[in-house]
């Protein structure tokens, strides 16, 4: 697998999706949301594993389509997605919540009619350095089965929050499934098992072969609990933004965005030295063998951190042959 500069690949992955349709401010929505998700560790996310389909999308003509705001009652705003880019819609529900929290303190946006929106921790990532603590929560098209079925009925549904902290925000971003959708894709690519007890087949029997497991159905995680968070996922997603409750494929998926302004119950200066004082006391824990108390989306940054100071990342063969940079 080749190492290239990740300007060089940014600006490559960028330039072959507007030849392919998309428009350029798009195309930079797009390739910035998936290398993000490189930078992080989120292959399952990132460019190897989602670009060909952003390519596909873009030459069906998908950047035609463009979000338009569809409801505005002053601190709650409806985007329809109208079936274009999810990562543009997304965009355009994070610049809906600034601006609405910025006037009002207190404030949600819900999405829509939209495909795959991409990684929820990308958008709290955004908002946390607003200085917005963000919870958002995002549906799809069944591939989850709910705790005790044998059949998809949910989506991997996420469930994010997002605080504003330094050095970098703390950022709480799962799916309620036992393994991600993402993951399941990643395993299927490079031929490997995936971990008992995480999925089922078409027939409804345990599996660990990722393509069986994507004709079948995931299982939530932590059995009744998780299953209990998917279902809470898919009545805020699905049922509250008025999209398809059990959407077809990349089709009517839903999103609810909530900020609030990190100061809104006291002041910016109190909510930094409370969460200076809780960050500090949590990574005073002392830590098990061989263990690391991290606070959650740490590893994300410190993935990041990394690749940058080296300049350069390490791609498949596929993408770089696709990109001319072989």
């Amino acid at each position: 697998m080749p190492s290239v500069q990740i300007a060089t690949l940014q600006a490559a992955a960028v330039e072959r999706l507007r030849q392919s349709g998309a428009g350029l401010e798009d195309a930079k929505c797009l390739v910035e949301h998936m290398l993000t998700a490189d930078l992080w560790g989120r292959t399952s996310h990132g460019l190897s594993v989602r670009y060909e389909q952003m390519l596909r999308l873009a030459k069906a003509g998908v950047g035609e389509s463009h979000p338009r705001l569809d409801r505005d009652l002053d601190a709650v705003a409806l985007i329809d997605g109208c079936g274009g880019f999810g990562y543009v819609a997304a965009k355009r529900c994070l610049a809906e919540l600034t601006a609405r929290v910025r006037d009002h303190g207190l404030a949600a946006v819900a999405l829509r009619g939209a495909r795959h929106t991409g990684m929820m921790g990308y958008y709290a990532d955004q908002a946390a350095r607003a200085g917005i603590v963000t919870l958002a929560f995002a549906h799809c098209r069944p591939l989850m089965a709910p705790a005790g079925g044998a059949r998809a009925r949910l989506g991997t549904n996420p469930l994010t929050f997002g605080f504003p902290a330094s050095p970098h925000p703390i950022i709480v971003d799962t799916a309620t499934s036992a393994i991600s959708y993402g993951d399941l894709m990643v395993a299927e690519q490079r031929g490997t098992p995936i971990p008992p007890g995480k999925a089922l087949d078409g027939d409804g029997r345990w599996t660990c072969d990722p393509r069986a497991a994507r004709k079948g159905a995931l299982v939530p995680f932590g059995e009744h609990r998780g299953g209990a968070l998917a279902v809470a996922v898919q009545c805020l997603a699905g049922v509250l933004t008025s999209a398809a409750v059990f959407p077809a494929p990349d089709t009517d998926y839903g999103l609810l965005m909530v900020g609030l302004r990190k100061g809104l119950f006291s002041d910016d200066d109190t909510y930094d030295a409370a969460v200076a004082e809780f960050v500090s006391g949590y990574l005073e824990t002392p830590e098990l063998p061989g263990e690391t108390v991290r606070l959650p989306g740490a590893k994300r940054y410190e993935n990041a951190r990394r690749t940058l100071d080296q300049g350069v990342i390490t791609i498949p063969d596929r993408l770089a042959d696709l990109l001319g940079l072989q």
